[in-house]
């Protein structure tokens, strides 16, 4: 019987990708596949996959020229409460409000199972200031085609036509009012440009509580998204996922059901992130009600939704 090397491979490989993104790290000017193969002692095209991996997993982005840059936050984002780093933001755009908990893995988590349950190209977008929308994670297989024009940072004048930016000017009367504000343009024949249609639009996603475009802001894509809620009541966080226009003419109901499930489970979870204090402490219920400190932050947590009860064994059997 020969050896299986395969968990030594999965090893080199790893260490091979935490290389690279060292080496991104060092030139944030951004490097060629070619630069990063050469420091690295790789071919051309084996940096090229590298570099196409940690950009789908939204670890790095790719320039206009093609060279690689390390992204600016993990792929979850660099999620902070309202008044810390994003204190200097007006009040309707902080991703945090005073009492959200920071949702850490919980959104990464969402957009990899809305791709495990879909197979399409999936997505998680913010609102990280007043007119700004940011792509902070994507998931999907190589083999998905991608939007043209999507790039990390969704314009306003291109936010009317995309479902993931839909979701979020029906949630907040300030982005809306600064995309709306100006002239609606026709990305596509599809693309809605009459406001006063695009007002209906918004008012129904508000209504319904998720959006599409089919085919609005790339010719023969569609996207399909809702907002997940923060617990303190907030939209500035949509998830959802593009497909080809004929998928969605074809499966349209199930796709709508699986990101409002998707998005609806995402919101349970981060309702259920125990919250931190000033200092990024986890705090637990107790210590919420009394101000108290409940346990040292490097134990391990408990398991969500059970609780020790005094008296009563950590382990052992139940009866």
């Amino acid at each position: 019987m020969s050896e299986d090397t395969s968990g030594a491979r999965s090893l080199k490989t790893a260490a091979m990708v935490l290389r690279a993104l060292r080496l991104l790290g060092d030139h944030p000017e951004g490097l060629s596949p070619a630069e990063i193969g050469a420091h690295l002692g790789k071919s051309s095209a084996t940096a090229r996959y590298m570099v196409n991996t940690l950009v789908e997993a939204g670890y790095a982005r790719r320039d206009a020229s093609g060279r690689a840059r390390l992204g600016s936050a993990p792929p979850w984002g660099a999620w902070v409460p309202a008044g810390h780093a994003l204190g200097d933001e007006p009040a309707d755009s902080p991703d945090l409000q005073p009492g959200d908990p920071a949702p850490g893995a919980v959104l990464a988590e969402a957009v990899t199972e809305l791709y495990r349950r879909t197979r399409q190209r999936a997505y998680l977008v913010r609102r990280t200031g007043t007119v700004v929308a940011s792509v902070s994670d994507v998931r999907g297989h190589q083999g998905l085609a991608r939007i043209p024009g999507l790039d990390t940072h969704i314009p306003p004048e291109r936010a009317h036509a995309l479902a993931l930016t839909k979701v979020l000017l029906a949630a907040s009367p300030m982005y809306r009012e600064a995309v709306c504000g100006e002239e609606l343009a026709a990305l596509t024949p599809r693309t809605i440009t009459c406001p006063v249609r695009f007002a209906r639009e918004l008012d129904a996603v508000a209504d319904r509580g998720w959006a599409l475009d089919d085919g609005e802001f790339a010719p023969g894509f569609a996207t399909v998204a809702a907002p997940v809620t923060a617990p303190s009541g907030t939209s500035t966080v949509a998830i959802g996922l593009s497909c080809s226009v004929r998928r969605l003419a074809g499966q349209r109901d199930e796709l709508v059901a699986a990101v409002v499930a998707v998005a609806e489970q995402a919101h349970r979870e981060w309702a259920a992130t125990p919250p931190r204090d000033d200092d990024g402490c986890e705090l637990g219920h107790d210590a919420e009600r009394t101000g108290t400190e409940h346990r040292p932050a490097d134990r391990r947590p408990l398991v969500r939704g059970h609780r020790r009860r005094p008296g009563r064994a950590v382990s052992g059997p139940r009866r």
